[in-house]
């Protein structure tokens, strides 16, 4: 089992659950920030403690990061976004997410929230999506770890 990386996996539906709701300025920043840093944490934590549990969760998480390094850039959503954003964040303070709003009088919604990705490969697109693919990436490559461990 990948007991502490899904721990860290569930904190991260967490974080993007707080994503929104008209949360703007630095309180954004820092959700984002802790949803970003928390993504590239369940391969650390996969890692570092899981990877004790046994020899064969061992050998199964080496497998899998030499298969997922062989294939860099792809997928995208790790090497591009998981890995990249983090660091950009962790190393330079540059956060490749926005948020915004639009105000409409008289309109039935006279405000609306925007979280959109500004630039990298998913620009323009909102950026609690993108969250949620990650999670669903992890979610798949944890499975194939843990099938591997199973064999």
């Amino acid at each position: 089992m990948t007991v502490a990386a899904r721990e860290v996996l569930e904190d991260c539906r967490g974080a993007v659950d707080e994503i929104g709701g008209g949360v703007q300025g630095r309180a954004w920043r820092r959700r984002w920030v802790a949803a970003v840093v928390l993504m590239r944490t369940v391969g650390y934590v996969l890692a570092a403690v899981d990877s004790k549990r046994s020899p064969a969760h061992k050998a199964a998480i080496d497998k899998a990061w030499a298969a997922l390094s062989a294939t860099k850039p792809e997928p995208a959503i790790f090497w591009s976004f998981i890995d990249m954003e983090r660091h950009s964040i962790v190393h330079e303070y540059d956060i490749g997410a926005g948020q915004g709003v639009t105000v409409s009088p008289g309109a039935a919604i006279p405000v609306e929230h925007h979280y959109v990705m500004n630039s990298g490969p998913y620009a323009g697109k909102d950026q609690r999506e993108v969250l949620r693919d990650c999670i669903g990436w992890w979610e798949s490559y944890l499975d194939a770890i843990e099938r591997e461990v199973g064999k």
